[in-house]
């Protein structure tokens, strides 16, 4: 019996993970179905013995056929069905969002009945809960687009998404998501304030959070909290606007398995 691969694919770059075998590729809103399955064949190609399992986690919507409904950061990849592409591989294949995923590995060892969630920062914002012990999926499936998040600027409204996702912070100062933590790391005051204003928009998102299900753990993970003082000015915000006595239940920290938390998982759910 073959072993499981996790891949976690994201709007600037794809992880296939299987024990300590890995390896890292850049994607981006031209990158294809047919590119993934083509880096994936190549990874199955160095294993020891075929899989037995396939874990996709992907940021977008995922029907219960396994069919990639919507992707905004991966435009090519809405109206996928992985199932399908990857039939001839004879394995267990398992198509999941990728927070969710995240949820899965972060959350293992969570207490019966507790309610707690895994907060993504990215490209974009995504988030997963579980709820008294249960997983909140919503009437589709589909719970936890905390990047759609409306936030009023002013006359404007913007999403989460727009204020706090990694790619956005770098698209309003007209640079690449590289060249925003290049400057960032000189000291740019313009990278550094665009960065700070970021992670203030996203502790707003998680005070939400804390303060909507008053959860007793709530995990940030993603690329965005490498950028220098992101992370920081999120916690800040947070503590500022949750509740004093919900925000002192809940242990606000970033997911343990850092950059494989969502490949993890995947693998956690194709293993099951």
């Amino acid at each position: 019996m073959g072993s499981t691969i996790g891949i976690d694919l994201g709007g600037t770059k794809a992880l296939l993970l299987c024990g300590e075998t890995e390896a890292r590729s850049e994607t981006g809103p031209d990158f294809s179905p047919e590119a993934l399955v083509q880096r994936l064949r190549a990874f199955a190609s160095r294993l020891d013995a075929p899989p037995a399992g396939v874990g996709l986690a992907i940021p977008g919507l995922v029907d219960r056929s396994g069919r990639i409904t919507a992707c905004d950061v991966l435009p090519k990849f809405s109206g996928w069905n992985p199932r399908e592409a990857l039939a001839d591989l004879h394995a267990r294949i398992v198509v999941v969002n990728d927070v969710k995923a995240a949820l899965a590995e972060e959350m293992h060892d969570l207490s019966p009945g507790a309610t707690a969630g895994v907060v993504m920062a990215g490209t974009a914002i995504g988030a997963a809960f579980i709820t008294e012990g249960q997983p909140l999926l919503g009437t589709g499936g589909w719970a936890g687009e905390l990047g759609y998040l409306p936030i009023a600027l002013g006359d404007e409204v913007k999403r989460l998404d727009e204020l706090a996702g990694g790619s956005f912070i770098a698209a309003r100062l007209g640079i690449s998501p590289a060249d925003l933590m290049r400057q960032a790391s000189e000291g740019n005051a313009a990278a550094v304030e665009a960065i700070r204003r970021g992670g203030f928009a996203l502790g707003l998102g998680l005070a939400a959070v804390i303060n909507l299900l008053n959860p007793s753990r709530l995990a940030v993970g993603g690329g965005a909290l490498d950028l220098p003082g992101y992370w920081a000015a999120a916690r800040e915000a947070a503590a500022r606007h949750s509740i004093p006595e919900v925000s002192h239940q809940c242990r606000l920290y970033q997911v343990r398995a850092g950059a494989r938390v969502a490949a993890l998982g995947a693998i956690r759910l194709a293993s099951a």
